[in-house]
């Protein structure tokens, strides 16, 4: 685990020096080295800092060079192949007998990369990845980022025709010639996904790697091509695998793989590796299966809960704390509060590149540090397993929804009731929404979280978006919908399109940006388990009625746990990790969050100050969380002004 960097310039003529300023920016993600490389003529520089956790010798820094063959090859890699003992021994059964480290993983892409190619290496890979491979004998930049999406890849290119490329957006942006610019349709969406569909990022001109895709960088430019869909590698599972008929026989064949995939992430290191423990089913299943005792020695788990009682966060460490002491592990409680929020808050803005406004960034940064401070580099998380295995309880009301859309009513009398009740006032709710879309012939379900309707969108917009006030960000979903529909009839189960979209969008972009901005910030690697690439193929071949059947969610997860987890952990309704924000955003942070906001729609015209005023008036503080994570972000990024603790006044 690490930060990259590096640069490509067709015609030569790069300098160390150029890469520097990049691999600087992210020492945060390294702090135990950092070195550069330049190609022999001068058309690459890559930068690698260096978070030490498989292959602890110095052999295996980076960047990695491999000059067997006909040519060097030169690798700066960003992640962990948990696969990789297993794959070094099927690579010298190929032939691959001489190695310069004993067990490194990154000497292990190069070797796969020398069988396989690009993207044939891909497949091989068991794990989580963002890298930049440069083949010198073909003169060409590789780029790749793992199937989930769970490491992160950014570039630009500049008009010289330079590429940048970095693990985050900061240390592109410590170049000065990368200018720093809104992308207006960008932030369009934003307000409607809380995140930015790939490529794009809220960075005119900056783009990222879509997850499960790979790239070709030459003089002709940019290629990018998907390497793996989730739909179709649940087919190739299928002919590959005999696929259970009974729900135990389902039982029996998803339970080793749910093992094999958390133990895969706890064995892959030569560093301790803990847990996050928030008390709900996803993260206690991770902790019961690694148990209390590892190799390392005893595991260390973590959670985090409020301060205070407060109806919109409901405390759940007492069940953590709980499974802790089942289990026997070293357990923390890390304690989070209205000082903690505001006094982290600019450091939250600033870490995460683009404003993220899922509310439980600053939890997970403060277990990070927690868990750093403990002298661990490596935990792992319970994230995924709501998109895999369908735990949301709005999904649920979005099945029906959907099955209800398909009920003979003329779609003409759908959009005439969505206008009516548009009419009267209720563009902002999102049932109404719901209508507008099944009038327009859109799918219900445009993934897991959306902020704002498309009315109360329109209202929102400013002058500076007078040009967007037409669009739809159905735009950004139509491109997958068609995909989906060209999918074989038995794949296009709703769950199927839920989980398939996710994979796409939110999951990458949002829940696995935040975790991966949060936890590297304090130079911790967080796993992700639920998110492996095996057991999402074979999920996503179980039959659509069992994943929820008796309409309970997460039904396969339930009955795969029965044994692991107590009754009264495993039949809690999902919480979710977050924050009391009506409470700290509209009380005690409210009168500041009103002068930030009415500051950035005066100055900037991206926003129309009455519709955001109307949030306040109608206590929608996770509405105008949204928005205010927006206006700091430009305040620090664009305008590139200092934030400041903002101050405790009611």
């Amino acid at each position: 685990m690490c930060g990259i960097a590096g640069l490509f310039q067709a015609k030569g003529g790069l300098t160390v020096s150029q890469v520097q300023p990049l691999t600087d920016a992210l020492a945060h993600r390294g702090p135990d080295g950092g070195r550069t490389w330049l190609s022999a003529q001068g058309q690459v520089a890559f930068g690698h800092r260096r978070l030490s956790i498989i292959d602890l010798s110095n052999a295996a820094n980076q960047p990695m060079l491999d000059g067997q063959g006909d040519a060097t090859l030169a690798l700066v890699f960003n992640g962990e192949i948990y696969n990789h003992a297993a794959l070094r021994e099927t690579l010298i059964g190929l032939g691959h007998t001489r190695w310069q480290t004993s067990h490194s993983d990154t000497e292990v892409i190069l070797k796969a990369y020398r069988q396989w190619g690009m993207p044939g290496c891909l497949d091989y890979l068991r794990g989580m990845f963002a890298f930049a491979l440069w083949d010198e004998a073909a003169k060409t930049l590789f780029l790749a980022r793992d199937r989930a999406g769970e490491k992160p890849l950014y570039y630009t290119t500049l008009p010289d025709g330079t590429v940048l490329l970095a693990s985050e957006i900061k240390a592109l942006l410590a170049d000065p010639r990368v200018p720093r610019q809104v992308d207006d349709e960008a932030l369009h969406d934003y307000l409607s996904f809380l995140m930015v569909p790939p490529p794009r990022t809220l960075f005119k001109g900056i783009n990222k790697l879509p997850a499960a895709h790979w790239a070709k960088v030459t003089a002709a430019g940019i290629e990018t091509h998907r390497y793996w869909d989730a739909l179709d590698a649940a087919a190739q599972y299928a002919k590959t695998n005999p696929l259970p008929v009974t729900e135990a026989d389902w039982l029996e064949h998803l339970e080793p793989l749910l093992r094999q995939s958390v133990q895969l992430r706890q064995e892959a290191a030569d560093v301790p590796v803990g847990v996050f423990l928030s008390g709900g089913i996803d993260s206690s299943a991770v902790a019961a299966l690694v148990g209390g005792h590892t190799k390392q020695g005893k595991l260390q788990t973590f959670a985090i809960g409020p301060d205070a009682t407060y109806a919109s966060w409901p405390d759940e460490t007492p069940y953590a704390a709980r499974m802790a002491r089942r289990i026997g592990s070293a357990h923390t409680h890390v304690t989070l509060s209205e000082a903690d929020f505001l006094e982290n808050l600019p450091t939250l803005i600033a870490l995460q590149d683009e404003p993220v406004a899922d509310p439980a960034a600053l939890p997970i940064y403060l277990l990070a540090k927690a868990a750093t401070k403990a002298g661990l580099k490596v935990c792992q998380g319970g994230e995924g397993s709501d998109e895999i295995f369908i735990g949301y309880e709005d999904w649920l009301k979005f099945e029906k929804l959907q099955r209800w859309n398909r009920w003979p009513i003329p779609r003409w009398l759908k959009t005439l009731a969505y206008r009516a009740l548009v009419t009267v006032g209720f563009g902002q709710r999102f049932w109404v929404e719901y209508l507008r879309r099944a009038g327009a012939n859109e799918p219900i379900f445009w993934g897991g979280a959306e902020a704002f309707t498309a009315w109360e969108k329109q209202q929102l917009l400013g002058p500076k978006l007078a040009h967007l006030k037409g669009r739809s960000s159905y735009q950004t979903i139509a491109p997958f919908a068609t995909r989906f529909a060209a999918k074989p009839i038995a794949q296009q189960g709703f769950w199927n399109w839920c989980s398939w979209l996710e994979l796409q969008l939110r999951l990458p972009e949002q829940l696995l940006m935040r975790a991966d901005k949060t936890t590297m910030a304090t130079a911790l690697e967080l796993r992700i388990p639920l998110l492996d690439h095996v057991l999402i193929a074979a999920v996503l071949n179980t039959p659509q009625a069992l994943r929820t059947k008796g309409g309970s969610k997460k039904y396969l997860l339930k009955r795969l746990l029965d044994d692991v987890l107590p009754q009264d952990i495993l039949n809690r309704r999902k919480q979710g990790l977050g924050m009391p924000l009506n409470d700290w955003v509209l009380r005690t942070y409210g009168t500041y969050a009103r002068q930030v906001l009415q500051e950035f729609c005066a100055t900037t015209g991206y926003l129309h100050w009455p519709a955001v005023e109307r949030l306040f008036a109608q206590k929608r503080g996770q509405h105008v969380w949204y928005l205010l994570n927006l206006a700091l972000w430009h305040r620090l990024a664009i305008e590139q002004l200092p934030l400041e603790v903002p101050p405790t006044t009611r």
